[in-house]
């Protein structure tokens, strides 16, 4: 049976890009239709709310952080009837100045050979989006375009004047009018997450692009065939019976769904729990992920007999494996609340952008996730400083590309912990993943 896939493009970040596959999402399901939604690049937030509207894990597809064997791959194994692939900032924007270039949606997209749907902030245009559609058209041949989504129409003779220009330019699939209710709440970090959006505004926004884009026309349209499910890959490390102890709540809720994948298909147990009102459960490994511990701190300070047991099990041997906030919560303190104190140092939200973009770092010495000397790539993006005592020679990590901690320094690290600002991916750092269930297996009693 053929499947629809398309990528869902924008001519630059804030165009509306993840409300309209959002309510793509919703309105296609209403038409019967199971639909996989991807995203480009490292973004957690953005899978969680396509996960809530299509009742599958949104799997994120990046070409910096993942081999393109691994991307087409996972693309391939996950594809159901609808596809969609939700793109980053603008159609050419990538991990660096060359348009088109590794990480950008226009990169992805040729490298699956999908069609690019276009979404367009019409709001402040006319005519000219003749010229605005017809550059991106053809700026690079080698894309496929399979037409425009319009959004933020200013009313029915608007919709009709846009399609009008575009005539001759590109396919209309969609006029969408601006509409405040169908608004994601934003924080720091972005939109909110999906455990604090209401399932009302998904129905209204799937409602609103039902409304507005011919869904039948684009599922028609899109239509491909592509190669089924891969043979899953063979069991690496045996890791029976190891449990893995994932922190898992509204503090800590930025995971890829493979990095837990590969560790379940080497035979591993993922056990969550949540350090802001759960007791510590009976685990062989912890996994502490990015998410918002600084919205939090006091009710994680509250829990201090979670974080006794946590602190007590990693003295015993167990290791543990922090990014991001994660790495926050195992500091002294955060915004002057008690943590876990595994590292001397304190953590401070921000007003400002600390680091944004892409990883590229070798390790300095042996941890808990890579030996020394590894060359590894990721993703930072945090509004929050450290103060920490550490020095050079302590951390695990020296960033080629990106800023760290401290000055191109990342990765806090003892025997048997290890806490960076840095996020890895399973599909491009699976050996990382299994050298933590190694490491588990080998502490065990």
């Amino acid at each position: 049976m053929p499947v629809s896939a398309f990528v869902i493009a924008g001519t630059e970040s804030g165009v509306g890009k993840t409300a309209v596959t959002i309510g793509l999402i919703g309105a296609l399901r209403s038409h019967g239709y199971d639909v996989q939604p991807f995203k480009v690049g490292p973004d957690f937030i953005d899978t969680s709310l396509h996960t809530l509207a299509a009742g599958v894990p949104s799997r994120n597809l990046d070409t910096f952080m993942m081999p393109s064997s691994a991307v087409v791959r996972s693309f391939h194994k996950n594809a159901l009837r609808v596809n969609i692939v939700e793109g980053v900032m603008g159609l050419f924007d990538g991990s660096s100045a060359a348009p088109g270039g590794p990480g950008s949606t226009a990169h992805l997209a040729k490298l699956l050979d999908l069609p690019i749907v276009l979404v367009v902030n019409a709001s402040k245009l006319a005519g000219s989006i003749a010229a605005l559609v017809h550059g991106y058209k053809t700026f690079d041949p080698a894309l496929r375009f399979a037409g425009v989504i319009l959004n933020g129409v200013g009313g029915e003779r608007h919709a009709r004047l846009l399609e009008t220009a575009l005539k001759d330019v590109a396919p209309v699939i969609g006029s969408i009018p601006t509409d405040e209710a169908i608004k994601i709440p934003e924080r720091h970090l972005g939109l909110f997450m999906s455990h604090e959006v209401d399932d009302t505004l998904l129905k209204t926004m799937a409602e609103h692009i039902e409304k507005h884009v011919e869904i039948e026309r684009l599922v028609e349209t899109t239509e491909t065939e592509i190669a089924r499910e891969q043979p899953r890959s063979e069991v690496k490390v045996d890791a029976t019976g190891i449990r893995v102890g994932v922190a898992n709540d509204e503090a800590f809720c930025f995971y890829y769904p493979e990095n837990l994948e590969v560790m379940r298909d080497n035979g591993a147990e993922i056990v969550t729990f949540s350090p802001i009102r759960d007791a510590l459960p009976d685990a062989d490994a912890f996994y502490l992920g990015g998410g918002y511990p600084e919205l939090y701190a006091t009710q994680l300070e509250d829990n201090a007999s979670l974080r006794e047991a946590l602190r007590n099990a990693v003295c015993a041997g167990a290791p543990l494996y922090a990014e991001c906030g994660g790495m926050l919560y195992c500091l002294e303190h955060l915004e002057h609340h008690e943590m876990l104190g595994l590292f001397k140092g304190d953590g401070a939200l921000t007003r400002r952008l600390q680091a944004v973009g892409y990883v590229d770092a070798v390790t300095k010495r042996d941890c808990i996730m890579f030996p020394k000397g590894t060359r590894f790539r990721g993703h930072e993006f945090h509004y929050s400083s450290v103060n920490t005592a550490a020095r050079g020679s302590d951390f695990a990590y020296k960033l080629l590309k990106g800023r760290g901690i401290d000055n191109g320094m990342d990765g806090l690290c003892m025997r048997n912990v290890l806490a960076s600002y840095t996020h890895i991916h399973a599909l491009g750092n699976e050996a990382a993943f299994l050298r933590l269930l190694d490491t588990a297996r080998l502490a065990r009693p």
